[in-house]
C-alpha cells in the first residue's frame, strides 16, 4: 500500500472511498502531518463522516424544536415520557453537532494562520543559509583584499543581524490564538444551542486555561516588556519591586520610595532640591503613564499616592522579576524566603505554612547573602538573635506593615533579637511600623550609621527612643507618629543634621530629672522640610514652645495635633553634674536668630485644637503660600485669621468640627482660591454644594 497522500479537493475527498485506506497507510508510516495535509485531507475527510451522521438524524425545525421542549418542561413528572427523552436527545445530538462543526471551522482558520507563519520562518531560514553561503564563497575565492576587508566584514554583521532579529521576531512570535474569546467561531452558538443550555440551565464547559497567564505572557513578550527594556538601569530594579506584593493589593507610593531609597536605587541624603520624594514621584507617575501601574483614587480626588497592578501586569512583572534574579517565587506566583540565587528575601503566610521557620532553619544558607529582608504578610515574627545577627550586608528591613489598613497585624514574642542589629552596619531602610510588643528599642540601633530611614509608626507598645539616637547622622527620615506611650523626645534628636521628615515629634510637660528634646532645638535642623507635632494640651509650655515655629528656614508642611498624653516613666535620669554642665553649655550658646522672613508652609494641618478662634502662633507664620489646610475635631467655631487676612488656600479638608458655623458664601469669600472642599461630620456649615461624599471640586481643580 502506498504511503503517498493524494493531494485531493475537499469535493473529491469527499467522495472518494480509498482516502481512509490511504489515511490509515500516512498514520503507520510515522510521518508529521504538514498544515497543508491536516486542512487538504484531514479536515474534508472527517467532516464528510461528520455530515453522514447528522443525516441520519431526523430533520427539525428551530420553532419545533423549541415547542418541545416547552412542553417537556412543563410536562416533567415522576414518571417522564419516552417521547419527551426522545426529543431531548434528539435536541442534544443536534447542538453537539453544531458546536463540532464551529470548532473545527476554528480549527481550519487557527492551521492557516500557522502554515502561513511557518511559511515566513522558513523564507526567514533560507535568507540567512543563503547569506552564510554567500560569504563563504567569498571569502574562499579570495575576492577580499586587505583594503576592503574591514568594510565587507562590517557589512556582514549588519546583515547578519539585520536576518538574525527577523529570525528572532518571527520564531518569538507565534500567532496568538483567543481560546475563550467570544469573538471566536467556537463559541458562536446557534440561537437553538443557547436557549437549549440556557433554558436547562446547563453549564457552557470552556476550556481549562490560565487566561491571566496567557495575557500575561502576552503582556511580558510585547507591551510590558518593550516598556521595561525601554528604561534605565534603576528604574527597571525599581519596578522589579512591584512583583512581590500581592495580587490586587492596594501600595502606597512611600512603601515603594523608601525601599527604593533602602536598596540605594534613590538616595535621599545630599540631593538639594531633588529629594527622595521628589525623584521617587517622578518615577511613580512614569510608570502610571506607561500603564504598568494604575491609580486608586480616594473619593474624587484626582491626584493618589496610592497604586495597585493589574494581575496580568503583575503576572509579567513577576516574570520579569524571576529572569533578572531580583526575587524568587514559588509555582503560584508569591514571592519566596529562598535567596541561594538571588539577594532578596520575603516573609510569606500561606495555607502551607510560613516562610519564616523555612529561613531561620535553613542551615543550607548564608545570611550574608541578604540585601533585603520583606515582610509581606508574616504576623509574628520570632527571630532567633544568632541567625539574625548574621545579616552583616541587610539594607532593607521591610519587618513592620506596608499596608494602609491596620488590619494587617504584626507582634513580636520578643525583642532580643533587634540586638543583632549592631552588626548590620549597611542597613539604610528600617521598618517596624505597627509591630506590637516592643517596649523600647535596644541602643545598638544607635551603631547604624548609613541608616536613612527609620519608621516606627504605630508601634503602640513603645514608651522611648534611645539616648543615643543622635548618632544616626545620616538619617533623613523618622517616623515616630502614633506612638501614644513616648512622653518626651530624647536630646539627641537635634543632632540629625540631616533631618528633612520628623513625624511625631512630642511636646509634653517638663519632668524633673530629665533631659529631653525641645521643640526650639530643632530649628538648627536646615533640611527639615516636614514636621508632624503631638501636643500634650495639659502642658502649660506648649504655647511657648510652638512660637519658636517661624525660627524653622526650610518648613514647608506641618501639622500639630493636641491630645492629652500618659506619661510612661521612662525619662533618663542624668546625674547632677551633668545636669549642670548641660545648663551651663546652653547658656554659652547664643540665642538663634529668628529669619527675617518665616519659612512659606505649602500645607497646614490642625487636629482637635481645643481653642475656638485660630492659634496665636499662626500669626508668626508665613501663611501667603498655603495652599492645603487640614482641620479635625477640636472646638473651633471661626476660620479666620489674626488680622482679617484672607486664605490661599486651594485645598479645604473640614471634618468633626461640631462648633464651626458657617455658610458657603461666607466660606468663598474668606477662602477665594478654593478649588476643592471637603466636609464630614460639621453639622453648623450650610448650604455647601458638596455631593454625597461631602466633597465639592471645581472644573479647575487639581485634588490630592
Amino acid at each position: 500500500m502506498s504511503t503517498k497522500i493524494k493531494h485531493t479537493s475537499s469535493t473529491s475527498s469527499f467522495e472518494s472511498p480509498y482516502v481512509s485506506l490511504d489515511l490509515l497507510a500516512y498514520l503507520n508510516s510515522g510521518q508529521k502531518t504538514p498544515f497543508h495535509i491536516f486542512n487538504d485531507v484531514v479536515m474534508p475527510e472527517f467532516k464528510f463522516h461528520l455530515s453522514k451522521g447528522k443525516q441520519l438524524l431526523p430533520a427539525q425545525e428551530m420553532d419545533e424544536a423549541r415547542d418541545i421542549i416547552s412542553r417537556s418542561i412543563s410536562m416533567i413528572t415522576i414518571d417522564n415520557d419516552e417521547e419527551d427523552n426522545s426529543n431531548s436527545n434528539c435536541i442534544d445530538l443536534h447542538a453537539i453537532h453544531e458546536e463540532i462543526q464551529n470548532d473545527l471551522n476554528y480549527i481550519k482558520k487557527a492551521c492557516r494562520k500557522l502554515k502561513q507563519w511557518e511559511e515566513l520562518v522558513n523564507k526567514v531560514i533560507q535568507q540567512l543559509i543563503l547569506q552564510g553561503l554567500d560569504d563563504a564563497f567569498k571569502e574562499r575565492t579570495g575576492e577580499l583584499d586587505d583594503s576592503t576587508r574591514t568594510n565587507f566584514i562590517q557589512d556582514k554583521f549588519k546583515r547578519t543581524q539585520k536576518v538574525v532579529s527577523m529570525l528572532k521576531d518571527q520564531i518569538c512570535s507565534p500567532p496568538q490564538f483567543s481560546l475563550v474569546s467570544l469573538d471566536s467561531e467556537s463559541f458562536q452558538r446557534s440561537s437553538f444551542s443557547m436557549r437549549y443550555h440556557s433554558l436547562f440551565r446547563l453549564p457552557v464547559q470552556l476550556p481549562d486555561v490560565n487566561t491571566n497567564e496567557m495575557i500575561a505572557k502576552r503582556y511580558t513578550s510585547n507591551e510590558i516588556e518593550m516598556v521595561y527594556n525601554g528604561l534605565d538601569v534603576t528604574k527597571k530594579l525599581c519596578l522589579l519591586c512591584l512583583s512581590v506584593f500581592p495580587e490586587n493589593a492596594t501600595i502606597k507610593k512611600k512603601v515603594l520610595v523608601h525601599w527604593w531609597v533602602g536598596e540605594g536605587f534613590i538616595d535621599s541624603l545630599n540631593n538639594g532640591d531633588n529629594t527622595a520624594e521628589s525623584i521617587g514621584n517622578e518615577y511613580f507617575k512614569e510608570f502610571v503613564s506607561k500603564g504598568i501601574i494604575e491609580l486608586v483614587h480616594k473619593k474624587r480626588r484626582q491626584n493618589s499616592d496610592n497604586c495597585k497592578m493589574h494581575p496580568s501586569i503583575r503576572y509579567a512583572i513577576i516574570m520579569l522579576a524571576k529572569r533578572a534574579g531580583f526575587v524568587s517565587f514559588n509555582s503560584k506566583g508569591n514571592p519566596t524566603a529562598e535567596f541561594s540565587s538571588c539577594r532578596r528575601a520575603c516573609l510569606v503566610k500561606t495555607e502551607e505554612g510560613s516562610s519564616l521557620r523555612d529561613l531561620t532553619y535553613s542551615f543550607h544558607l548564608k545570611q550574608e547573602k541578604i540585601q533585603t529582608l520583606f515582610n509581606v504578610n508574616e504576623p509574628h515574627l520570632n527571630f532567633r538573635l544568632e541567625w539574625f545577627s548574621k545579616m552583616k550586608y541587610v539594607r532593607v528591613l521591610q519587618l513592620g506593615r506596608w499596608r494602609a489598613s491596620a488590619k494587617q497585624l504584626v507582634e513580636v514574642e520578643d525583642t532580643e533579637f533587634l540586638k543583632g542589629l549592631k552588626k548590620m552596619k549597611q542597613l539604610r531602610y528600617f521598618s517596624l511600623r505597627g509591630i506590637s510588643r516592643i517596649t523600647e528599642l535596644p541602643n545598638s540601633i544607635c551603631k547604624l550609621s548609613n541608616l536613612r530611614i527609620l519608621n516606627l509608626n504605630g508601634c503602640d507598645n513603645l514608651e522611648k527612643l534611645p539616648d543615643g539616637i543622635g548618632s544616626l547622622t545620616n538619617l533623613t527620615h523618622l517616623d515616630v507618629s502614633e506612638c501614644y506611650l513616648i512622653s518626651h523626645m530624647p536630646k539627641g534628636l537635634a543632632l540629625l543634621s540631616e533631618l528633612q521628615v520628623l513625624k511625631g515629634f512630642v511636646i509634653g510637660k517638663p519632668r524633673p530629672g530629665g533631659l529631653y528634646c525641645g521643640l526650639a532645638d530643632l530649628a538648627k535642623l536646615e533640611h527639615l522640610r516636614k514636621l508632624s507635632i503631638h501636643v500634650d494640651r495639659t502642658c502649660p509650655q506648649s504655647e511657648e514652645e510652638l512660637n519658636s515655629l517661624p525660627q524653622f528656614r526650610n518648613l514647608r508642611s506641618l501639622s500639630v495635633a493636641w491630645s492629652r498624653i500618659y506619661n510612661a516613666s521612662t525619662f533618663t535620669k542624668v546625674p547632677a553634674f551633668q545636669r549642670l554642665m548641660s545648663r551651663e553649655k546652653s547658656m554659652r550658646t547664643p540665642p538663634m536668630t529668628p529669619p527675617s522672613q518665616p519659612a512659606a508652609l505649602n500645607k497646614l494641618g490642625l487636629q482637635y485644637f481645643h481653642g475656638s478662634k485660630m492659634p496665636d502662633w499662626l500669626k508668626l507664620l508665613n501663611l501667603k503660600s498655603l495652599k492645603k489646610l487640614y482641620i479635625r475635631g477640636g472646638e473651633l467655631s471661626d476660620l479666620h485669621q489674626l488680622g482679617d487676612e484672607l486664605w490661599t488656600v486651594k485645598h479645604l479638608r473640614l471634618k468633626f468640627l461640631s462648633e464651626l458655623r458657617m455658610d458657603w458664601r461666607e466660606l468663598q469669600a474668606l477662602f477665594p482660591n478654593l478649588t476643592y472642599v471637603e466636609k464630614f461630620n460639621c453639622p453648623k456649615l450650610s448650604f455647601f454644594p458638596c455631593d454625597e461624599n461631602g466633597e465639592w471640586i471645581s472644573s479647575a481643580a487639581d485634588t490630592n
